[in-house]
């Protein structure tokens, strides 16, 4: 081609090349370039990382997306160098090693407000976190008409940090739920957009001694909670107490017995009658440490190992309050995660009463059966628990042994642990508040694990595994199968299946990943699209040596189409791209192809300004790559144009809605524009995307 004139000169604002493009394949946005553009002088020195080119904000903007401020990444090293030498790196009592944690906690949802809102009553805005509060009044200011309005005396307060305890007033986004006509004790505790309710489990069968010690842990424990968390209160001995929230004058309880489970019937009456059993400590603070305070040591004279215990019963009224009345609650608003609930088990004894409980004594004629039971029934509880999203944790403190085999099957099922204190003082204090905070269970969703997949870096990561096996062709080919294979597998383990259908759809979480795979089953490292043998090893060893963001355009090219005045749309990598009237730059890694169609080409103005600012654009993507790529310049129709085909998905052959899915763009053609399109491509026979996934009896997943 011949040699165009300079570069012109362009009104869009600078966005320098190496910041990286976040955007998905199917959601194209428009991204500005600067024809004449260097990097900012202000960015930091280049870091050179396995023969390749990398900037730390880019790795940052790949792999920590998601992370709240102040959390560190999900992988710490052991040391940040490594020793040359194999002998001294080889010392077996200071290895190397990375501490891995794939998954985290799910952040709550917004906090819920179990009353009516306070409104302005001028324009009926809300009250909120923007207002002005007259504190001595209680009179707030509304943000949009600036009308002063009246709280019905709840605002007062000596200083701002005394209004802090309203969610709406600390919080940037709350929601409210109304009642309606249910009864003042109906609270829907199952909602999981609240904050995860604690609630305290208490052997109520302590002396005197222990009992003080861990009274003063529990009011220590309850100021240390923040004002949204819910709270629960059961005691158990002979019986299950579970304490009401809606007396503040006295400590008041609700008494089941405990020589059985609960039945449906006296649970139904406990949540539907008038008490409120978990309650924000915002609300209800003083009422918890009167009920603290009211509990009394054991009287009767008899031996702290053969005090009567109903454990199991009382986790299983927790663990019914926590539910709540999910009935009603199905046909109510739509739920969003509010992480694990708990239940925290405060433990003198052994479970020697009721159900899942053993005898008092070793010696009973009928102990290893009862003991088999017991463990039995244990676990079978902690796996509901664990059904129910909720945790058990289990604090045991004092000198009498609670038979930790019978305990520990309950803790662990759920996916909490059991801890042994000396007594009931400061380190379960400390202990009761890590408990309630931090984060566990064994399992909050599938669905929440998959969010939390990053979809390049498991697909680089999969690609380079793959590839340390491709030593030759034959190799590649095997590798081929395996890609598949993978794909088959995960769309079995976490994709749910189709209605009416045999297929399993893959999961909707992480619909980059196939598309990426399937670049890298038919690109360059393993794939037939360059000729030679040695060309392909040499393009695998670069790739196992290459950072990640090399790495990723070397298994998934970008692709970029100039748009008049300037700027470039990122767009999926498919041949739909190939429209006559555009040019497009596609990233490659190693290769950086720019393609111009016919009849843009045949515009010479319009053509040398388009090929002018891709290969600017070009330049300033792989400016500092190593080894340098090669930038080939070529017509719709020539014989190098080739190289650029293969490398793009072909989606020709789809069905127009699958087209539109997975190519937005297309939606912005006019009808004769799509019919020139469709003419210009050339029938051959590799599958597209979606019949490949068909192909594996594997539904390809909606487009992010």
């Amino acid at each position: 081609m011949s040699t165009p004139p300079g570069p012109p000169v362009f009104t869009s604002p600078v966005r320098p090349a190496a910041v990286p493009f976040r955007t998905s394949p199917a959601s194209p946005q428009p991204l500005a370039f600067s024809s004449g553009s260097s990097l900012p002088t202000s960015s930091p020195p280049p870091q050179f990382s396995n023969g390749s080119f990398e900037l730390q904000q880019q790795v940052s903007t790949n792999i920590e997306d998601h992370l709240p401020a102040g959390e560190s990444s999900f992988v710490l090293f052991s040391a940040h160098k490594v020793l040359k030498q194999k002998k001294q790196a080889n010392v077996p009592s200071l290895g190397f090693g990375a501490l891995v944690s794939p998954g985290r906690e799910v952040s709550t949802g917004p906090q819920v407000i179990q009353r009516d809102p306070h409104r302005c009553q001028s324009c009926g805005a809300y009250a909120n976190i923007y207002c002005n509060i007259l504190l001595g009044s209680g009179q707030w200011q509304c943000v949009i008409c600036r009308k002063l309005n009246g709280s019905d005396g709840e605002y007062i307060g000596h200083s701002k940090e005394d209004l802090h305890r309203f969610p709406e007033l600390s919080s940037p986004m709350v929601d409210y739920v109304q009642t309606g006509n249910k009864g003042p004790g109906f609270v829907p505790v199952s909602d999981s957009r609240m904050s995860a309710p604690v609630v305290l489990v208490i052997d109520e069968c302590l002396d005197e001694p222990h009992l003080q010690h861990l009274q003063s842990s529990l009011h220590a424990f309850v100021d240390s909670l923040p004002p949204t968390t819910r709270l629960g209160i059961v005691l158990y001995g002979r019986t299950v107490s579970v304490y009401d929230f809606s007396e503040e004058s006295i400590a008041s309880a609700d008494v089941l017995p405990g020589e059985q489970s609960p039945s449906q019937e006296s649970l139904k009456a406990l949540i539907y009658g008038t008490g409120i059993y978990l309650s924000a400590m915002h609300a209800s603070l003083p009422v918890a440490h009167s009920i603290f305070s009211s509990l009394r040591p054991y009287k009767l004279n008899i031996p702290e190992a053969s005090r009567d215990r109903c454990l199991g019963a009382a986790v299983e009224v927790a663990l019914a309050i926590i539910q709540g009345p999910s009935a009603d609650l199905s046909r109510g608003v739509v739920k969003r995660s509010g992480g694990n609930s708990r239940i925290v088990v405060c433990a003198g004894g052994p479970n020697t009463y009721g159900p899942g409980s053993v005898p008092h004594s070793f010696s009973h004629p009928n102990y290893p059966y009862m003991e088999k039971t017991a463990l039995k029934w244990m676990e079978n509880l902690g796996r509901e628990a664990h059904r129910h999203n909720t945790v058990v944790d289990i604090l045991c403190a004092g000198t009498c042994p609670v038979r930790v085999p019978i305990l520990q099957p309950l803790a662990k099922a759920s996916g909490g642990v059991l801890v042994l204190h000396d007594d009931f003082g400061e380190a379960l204090g400390v202990n009761l508040q890590r408990a309630s905070a931090r984060s566990a269970g064994s399992h909050d969703s599938i669905s929440a694990y998959l969010e939390s997949v990053q979809d390049e870096v498991a697909a680089v990561l999969i690609a380079k595994r793959t590839l340390l096996r491709a030593k030759d062709h034959s190799d590649a080919i095997d590798m081929r199968e395996t890609i598949d294979e993978r794909i088959k597998d995960i769309a079995l383990k976490f994709g749910p299946q189709v209605p009416k259908s045999k297929l399993n759809c893959f999961p909707k979480e992480l619909s980059l990943l196939p598309e990426i795979l399937f670049h890298l089953r038919r690109g360059p490292l393993l794939g037939s699209i360059i000729g030679h043998e040695d060309e392909r090893s040499v393009l695998r060893n670069l790739f196992l040596n290459a950072s990640f963001d090399l790495s990723l355009r070397m298994v998934a090219p970008r692709c970029l189409m100039h748009r008049e005045g300037g700027t470039f749309e990122e767009l999926p990598a498919y041949d739909l791209a190939m429209q006559s009237d555009a040019a497009v730059v596609l990233d490659h890694g190693t290769d950086v192809f720019i393609w111009l169609g016919a009849e843009l080409a045949a515009d010479e103005g319009r053509s040398a300004a388009a090929l002018a600012a891709c290969r600017t654009l070009a330049e300033e993507l792989t400016e500092f790559r190593f080894p340098a790529p090669r930038i080939l310049a070529f017509k719709e129709g020539s014989s190098q144009a080739r190289y650029f085909v293969s490398r793009l998905i072909p989606a020709h052959k789809d069905p127009p809605y699958e087209q539109e899915a997975r190519f937005p763009q297309l939606k912005s053609l006019t009808s004769e524009q799509r019919t020139k399109l469709k003419s210009s491509f050339v029938h051959f026979d590799d599958p597209s995307f979606c019949e490949w996934m068909r192909s594996l009896r594997v539904a390809p997943p909606e487009p992010s």
